[in-house]
């Protein structure tokens, strides 16, 4: 019995629902506020931001408290702290991917290779052992190899699958 799911779409799916989980939407504030310029990131953290970069209460107190409480510990190193956070979600995330498989023949070696890709990035930056830093960058990455593989998938059983333009 598998604890994390085996398979491909079953896999892709349990590891794809990662993107929208509470530690991706932590990560997602921590996005807005690395790729802000000094302004900008003194009125996120204000405990009454105006209304131009007002997000609404649980992002300003998620925020002012990653920044505020976490960040210290990493001695304002908001990189590091970045990187460390982004290997948290993907320690959880990439759990799915263990077991991830394709089926046999050349016929799917492309699916099979956009996989191996996917799994190897994921579970280098959940799992691995190398001492990295991650970015943002690299989950963009994640995504992008997640889509290419749903759209491999969906052309291989002979769809004409469209990414569409809201994402």
């Amino acid at each position: 019995m598998s604890e994390f799911g085996k398979g491909l779409v079953v896999c892709l799916v349990k590891f794809t629902a990662h993107f929208g989980d509470s530690k991706m939407e932590k990560l997602r504030i921590l996005r807005l506020y690395y790729e802000s310029d000094e302004e900008k990131r003194r009125l996120l953290l204000q405990e009454n931001p105006p209304s131009h970069t007002n997000y609404g209460r649980q992002f300003h107190d998620n925020l002012r408290f990653m920044i505020n409480e976490l960040l210290p510990i990493y001695h304002g190193d908001l990189d590091r702290f970045v990187s460390h956070e982004i290997e948290l979600w993907a320690n959880g995330a990439t759990d799915h991917l263990y077991e991830i498989e394709t089926p046999k023949g050349i016929k799917w070696k492309e699916v099979k290779d956009k996989v191996d890709e996917l799994k190897n990035k994921g579970l280098n930056m959940g799992h691995g052992f190398e001492r990295q830093n991650y970015n943002f960058k690299d989950l963009d990455e994640l995504w992008e190899l997640t889509k290419g593989v749903s759209l491999l998938i969906d052309k291989k059983i002979g769809l004409k699958p469209e990414i569409g333009t809201y994402q």
